[in-house]
């Protein structure tokens, strides 16, 4: 019975997942039209925030093809979950390979350092500082949100006898930084994205050897770091240069007791 409870809530975090990826990843021609205008005698609007969708990245014209590398780690990472093999995998690394360092908790945010160092070298991304910025805070929210939900609902004991193992948190950071590096550099060259995924696999490789999770955990929790970025990078609007901050107004209030800011967007 438990087993079986284990079995459907991967299942359902695996569908959430796999759901995302099929409405972000829809032909963008099928879009409905977001231009109509609502007006009257006494004032126009107009649905701005969709309206402005900006696809600048050759991915809106692959279809499912950048989910296909995290769809097939997830699904594998799950079937690892119910097979042997991560059973003899954990014991073989254990007796030839174990590590007990903390190297993996710092080694996991070195391709954000990457990124932002590479830039202020001169070493220009695909975007400015400010859309840069709100694609990482998106795509590592995001990937916390995912990860966190499914530690909960697998309830997957660690092999060192702690509790939310499935999926690794640290691998899945890793992963999600490295493609992160991989959409802003990629394109540049090639050993930008071997270096950002090589580290993120090193983490992998340690919490493995360290006994904190499954080979099961690793593979899913890569998975998930590359699709949150992914659909970030997929939905982000672009609106974090110089030219849109200009058009945010804040403005203090209080009413009463009560006191807070106020965001003003002219569109």
């Amino acid at each position: 019975m438990k087993k079986q409870s284990c079995v459907l809530k991967i299942v359902t975090g695996l569908l959430f997942l796999l759901s995302c990826a099929s409405v972000f990843a829809a032909d963008p021609a099928k879009k409905p039209d977001w231009n109509n205008r609502y007006t009257n005698s006494a004032y126009s609007f107009h649905v701005d925030s969709t309206h402005q969708l900006n696809f600048r990245y050759a991915d809106k014209k692959r279809g499912f093809k950048p989910y296909i590398a995290p769809t097939v780690l997830i699904a594998t990472g799950t079937a690892l979950h119910f097979s042997d093999i991560k059973y003899n995998f954990h014991d073989w690394v254990q007796e030839n390979h174990s590590y007990s360092g903390k190297a993996d908790d710092y080694l996991r945010y070195a391709p954000l350092v990457a990124v932002y160092s590479l830039n202020a070298f001169g070493v220009k991304g695909k975007n400015n500082f400010g859309n840069r910025s709100a694609l990482f805070l998106k795509g590592f929210l995001l990937n916390d949100l995912i990860v966190y939900n499914l530690k909960s609902w697998t309830g997957v004991d660690r092999p060192n006898g702690g509790e939310h193992s499935f999926p690794s948190g640290h691998t899945s950071v890793a992963f999600n930084l490295a493609h992160f590096m991989h959409k802003e550099y990629g394109e540049l060259s090639p050993w930008y994205s071997i270096g950002a995924y090589s580290c993120a696999t090193a983490v992998g490789v340690m919490r493995i050897a360290k006994g904190a999770h499954w080979l099961s955990d690793v593979v899913a929790g890569a998975g998930i770091g590359m699709l949150s970025s992914e659909l970030v990078y997929l939905t982000h609007l672009y609106k974090w240069d110089k030219a849109h901050i200009k058009n945010l107004d804040i403005f203090p209030f209080q009413v009463g007791k009560q006191k807070g800011l106020v965001f003003v967007y002219t569109f």
